[in-house]
Formats: C-alpha cells, sequence, structure tokens
C-alpha cells in the first residue's frame, strides 16, 4: 500500500474526531489507525467496514487510492 489514506484522513477530520477518537470508536488503536493513514498497515476487512460506517463512506472511497 504505502500510500497516504487521504479519504480516510479528511473524512476523519470533517467528523472533527481526532486519531484517538476515531480510533476508540472503531475498537482499534490509535497507533494501528495512524498507520492506516500512513498506508503501512492495510486494514483488515472488519477494521475497513467498521471505519467505512462510522465515517459513512464507502470502502472503496476510503481505501482505494488513484
Amino acid at each position: 500500500m504505502n500510500q497516504k489514506l487521504t479519504a480516510l484522513i479528511d473524512a476523519r477530520k470533517k467528523n472533527n474526531w481526532t486519531q484517538d477518537q476515531l480510533a476508540e470508536k472503531a475498537g482499534i488503536s490509535r497507533a494501528y489507525l495512524a498507520n492506516i493513514e500512513r498506508g503501512e498497515y492495510s486494514p483488515s476487512l472488519k477494521v475497513a467496514q467498521r471505519l467505512s460506517q462510522l465515517l459513512g463512506l464507502s470502502i472503496d472511497a476510503l481505501f482505494l487510492t488513484k
């Protein structure tokens, strides 16, 4: 992956959530979320679904990079 996920970051910021807040809502650590946002880790399908539901965007919109 290794490409910054700007859609995920933008969606989080649009909701005025910190990484800590979104991570807590999603049931993951802040460090794991930060690594996902930086493109260092790919989220599991379960985590991708949770983030998608919380942010109100499709998995494709959040995680597919152009």
